[in-house]
């Protein structure tokens, strides 16, 4: 079952997640797949207090979420975040089909070059993308969903 909207953004679970996507695709769940999230049960507590009560609502580790994805379960209401490419790399060395991914922000840290108003990535995370995106995974950058999608491609001359 294909996934409603898989997410990239170093926010992880937020107002435009929340009001923005869930209102726009009517999305019946979020899951937020961080290992660091998941380890931590007051920020695990926080990221899901701001989520209403009539989403369904967890934080997975990868390993949760690669066992998750492998499953027949219905991901066609949901959107799945996670804060980085390194998530995807490390759900696509592990078999998991991944076919495009929503890159909703990921802002302004030391070490980053600036793209997009809100997106700025370090040589790392641009080296993770390629990789990601030579196994297959189109990346298309929107922060809201009235806002016109732009390719990672061409953004970072992947082809």
């Amino acid at each position: 079952m294909p996934i409603q909207l898989f997410r990239i953004d170093d926010r992880l679970i937020h107002g435009q997640v929340v009001i923005g996507w869930v209102n726009h695709l009517h999305s019946k769940e979020i899951i937020l797949c961080d290992d660091s999230v998941w380890e931590n049960e007051w920020e695990k507590e926080l990221y899901l207090s701001v989520i209403p009560e009539t989403i369904k609502a967890r934080v997975l580790n990868t390993d949760h979420m690669v066992d998750l994805l492998l499953t027949d379960y219905d991901l066609s209401r949901t959107i799945i975040v996670a804060n980085s490419p390194f998530t995807i790399e490390s759900l696509i060395e592990r078999k998991i089909p991944i076919s495009e991914i929503n890159i909703g922000g990921i802002h302004f840290k030391e070490g980053r070059n600036k793209y997009l108003p809100y997106l700025y990535l370090s040589e790392e995370e641009v080296s993770s993308f390629r990789r990601c995106y030579e196994a297959g995974v189109k990346f298309s950058c929107q922060d809201m969903p009235e806002n016109k999608k732009i390719p990672l491609e061409k953004i970072l001359n992947l082809n």
